[in-house]
């Protein structure tokens, strides 16, 4: 559930400001309204920051595989010495890039000496040396003055032209003679080169300085939100305002904070037209909790005012996960791979990270939507005769024959039909589900605007008779015999629907002003109509992406099981090890794209979300912290008078 915040104002004289600050950062429970201030300080963290992770993030490949002690720097030393090493590394690989651009112009004109080209012009002989095109050869004819071919090819030719005089050819393109020759830039290079070697030598002596520059930039990221808070914090005269947002059940910790430091507080609800600045607490039970990696990955956040739709989002994204995923073998990788994050954060005494549950929940789900389809590497063989074959459940894998209520064939289903169909039976209750939230929040609102998510509902199930008929080719009313009752209800469901969003979807105040806007908005309603019926088709994806992680795995057994027997069993070996991966990877990439979509877009689309929230970050730092770079203890050190120990990553 999404926390109920409260807005607090905080007053204390302008001397007071930074010990109130420092108090606040104790506090830990205040997030502080960000009105885009800035200041000296701040730009100076950031610009120090900034310079810090540019140090840290360079280090990053000159990993050696033996330790070596890093040079005793202080944390701002390193950071000057690294982006030295960096800024030399960086100059001189330029330096070579620019060489060998020069070189590659000039091998086809072969070595020379430039100074050959003035010694000769000190006796008198001017040498230029030109290139023609094919085309224009016939131009050479009116030059005056010594020719002599250096090189013809199929494009034109290259010459020198010799005179007693300093003569320029308008007509051709001149070579500018190099200020050095070609083995002379290749020299330099390879001493380019080594300085390289030795410069990258000196980086990874550095390496071991990481650590340090990881908790110095932490600091100075502590730093940082130190000084915005500072900044944003309001001066007048001789008083400053503090404003920020807590959640509800904190107020009492927050009242009793101030009493005792004897600072002045406001504590009131948030003005509903400031929603965009107040931030989202998401609390829910630690089950529902593994799902917040989802959301931490995509960098999405519920608006203050938005609904939470966690437990929603994990139910069906774990369904989708497994359909696109869709093989058992597959899903046991995942999961031991879950399994396997559990049990090292337990052997090293770390909590456990929701990543590890999360990971461990998708792959189990996996297995056992790859158990009841049959599907162990995309290989039925693998399985056959073993009592993986029990579970399987048979119309999914195999399909089944539909019969009307006479008890005559209406039509064969085959496995991917069965579960195309069952995608969109999943796409209809998903998209519903969104359609009936909304109908109980207008209900609980006393607002008519219930009536026109009545109406969405009607819609949907109207448009899955349709999505049916053309996509599936499988009526309804020819299934069940119904002659043509179905379609007709079918239709009166879309046209009904349509009727109750054009009258009741606008209603706020006035009936007759929420009947002129849906009059008004009815063009863009039928619009919305069609782009239903498209969400509807949308979940055909659960099954095709599923079927083409399928097909390709099929396509590598078939090319690497034949190879298996005999001098080419490594070959087998290795193509069905590299296909595998690949279409674990391809799968994987398929959840993200497709499965999170129908989340993000489809379901939250029906609901209004935007996902427009900023996440709850209370003020947590003060400005005497200080960071330990001891890589083995890894905590965060603070002066003994701030009371505070955090971890670092």
């Amino acid at each position: 559930m999404i926390v109920e915040m409260k807005k607090i104002s905080m007053v204390v004289q302008t001397k007071d400001k930074e010990s109130t600050l420092d108090l606040l950062g104790e506090l830990g429970l205040v997030h502080l309204e960000d009105f885009q201030s800035s200041s000296p300080e701040v730009e100076n963290a950031i610009a120090a920051k900034k310079k810090a992770e540019d140090a840290y993030i360079f280090l990053a490949e000159f990993k050696t595989k033996e330790e070596v002690a890093p040079p005793s720097l202080s944390p701002a030393e390193a950071v000057e010495n690294v982006l030295q090493i960096k800024e030399n590394l960086q100059g001189t690989r330029e330096q070579v890039a620019t060489l060998e651009k020069k070189i590659a112009e000039l091998q086809s004109w072969g070595d020379f000496d430039p100074a050959d080209f003035k010694f000769l012009a000190s006796r008198g002989y001017y040498l230029k040396i030109y290139s023609v095109l094919r085309d224009k050869i016939e131009r050479m004819d009116d030059v005056e003055g010594d020719v002599v071919v250096l090189r013809q090819d199929k494009k034109g030719l290259a010459f020198a032209h010799i005179t007693k005089e300093p003569v320029t050819l308008e007509d051709f393109d001149e070579f500018i003679i190099p200020p050095q020759s070609l083995s002379a830039m290749k020299a330099e290079k390879e001493k380019l080169l080594v300085k390289i070697e030795e410069i990258s030598k000196n980086a990874q002596k550095h390496y071991g300085l990481r650590p340090i520059l990881k908790a110095h930039v932490n600091s100075l990221e502590s730093s940082l939100k130190y000084w915005i808070a500072n900044a944003n914090a309001m001066d007048e005269e001789n008083l400053t305002a503090i404003v920020g947002y807590l959640p509800v059940d904190e107020v009492e910790a927050v009242q009793n904070w101030a009493s005792q430091n004897s600072v002045a507080i406001a504590i009131t609800d948030p003005d509903p037209s400031e929603t965009d600045s107040i931030p989202t607490l998401v609390r829910n039970p630690r089950w529902l909790q593994i799902i917040e990696p989802v959301f931490k990955f995509l960098g999405i956040v519920p608006g203050y005012k938005e609904l939470d739709i966690s437990l929603v989002f994990l139910s069906f994204f774990i369904l989708f996960f497994a359909m696109i995923i869709g093989d058992a073998a597959y899903g046991v990788v995942i999961f031991l791979g879950g399994l396997g994050i559990v049990f090292y954060s337990k052997s090293k005494k770390k909590e456990i990270p929701l990543a590890g549950w999360t990971f461990t929940v998708l792959g189990l789900a996996t297995v056992i939507w790859g158990t009841i389809t049959g599907s162990w590497f995309a290989s039925p063989e693998l399985i056959e005769g073993t009592f993986l074959e029990r579970p399987i459940i048979h119309p999914l894998t195999e399909g089944f024959n539909f019969y009307t209520p006479d008890g005559e064939l209406y039509k064969e289903l085959n496995g991917q039909d069965v579960i195309m169909l069952f995608s969109f039976i999943i796409g209809l209750v998903h998209l519903t589900i969104a359609q009936v939230w909304n109908f109980l929040r207008a209900l609980a609102q006393r607002s008519l605007q219930a009536v026109g998510q009545v109406g969405w509902i009607l819609i949907n199930f109207g448009l899955f008779y349709l999505v049916l008929d053309m996509v599936m080719n499988f009526n309804l009313d020819q299934a069940l015999g119904a002659g043509g009752i179905i379609s007709s209800i079918s239709l009166n469901l879309i046209f009904v629907g349509l009727a109750l969003v054009i009258l009741f979807g606008s209603q706020e105040t006035s009936f007759i002003k929420g009947l002129l806007a849906g009059l008004g908005e009815a063009p863009s309603t039928v619009l919305g109509i069609i782009g239903a019926f498209g969400d509807i088709i949308s979940y055909v994806r659960l099954f095709a992406v599923g079927l083409a992680g399928a097909e390709i795995a099929k396509a590598f057994n078939e090319m690497g099981v034949p190879l298996l027997s005999g001098k080419t069993f490594i070959f087998g070996v290795l193509i069905l090890l590299i296909g595998h991966v690949f279409n674990f990877v391809l799968c994987v990439l398929g959840v993200l794209v497709h499965g999170i979509r129908l989340k993000t877009l489809e379901f939250s689309g029906r609901l209004g979300m935007q996902w427009s929230g900023h996440e709850y970050s209370p003020f947590n730092v003060r400005r005497d912290i200080a960071y330990s770079a001891d890589i083995s203890a890894k905590t965060r050190k603070v002066s003994p008078s701030s009371g505070l120990s955090e971890n670092i990553s």
